[in-house]
């Protein structure tokens, strides 16, 4: 099972298989703001992934138009309702 760390938080979470990054975050209590319920409509569940991007598919299409708009940008800026790891990775979700 893929764990992530939340490295400004100081928490290390499972992640079911199949599940993404919010979905795991909701279960174990961490709280993150995602406004559309996890839908890849408002990208307020945007994370900067600090290890472990490779192992992440790459953002398809409706995420890449949701991250072209948030004021957070970069290479490793990734929507945690979309990113679904097959191991281990590291996130920070404040600005």
């Amino acid at each position: 099972m893929a764990t992530v760390t939340i490295a400004d938080r100081n928490r290390v979470v499972e992640i079911p298989a199949g599940c993404s990054i919010l979905e795991a975050l909701e279960m174990a209590g961490v709280n993150i703001m995602h406004a559309c319920g996890g839908n890849c409509i408002c990208g307020t569940c945007n994370v900067v992934m600090l290890a472990g991007l490779e192992h992440l598919a790459p953002a398809n299409e409706p995420e890449q138009l949701i991250l072209k708009k948030l004021k957070r940008q970069g290479p490793n800026v990734r929507l945690a309702c979309q990113a679904h790891p097959a191991s281990d990775v590291t996130i920070q979700i404040g600005l």
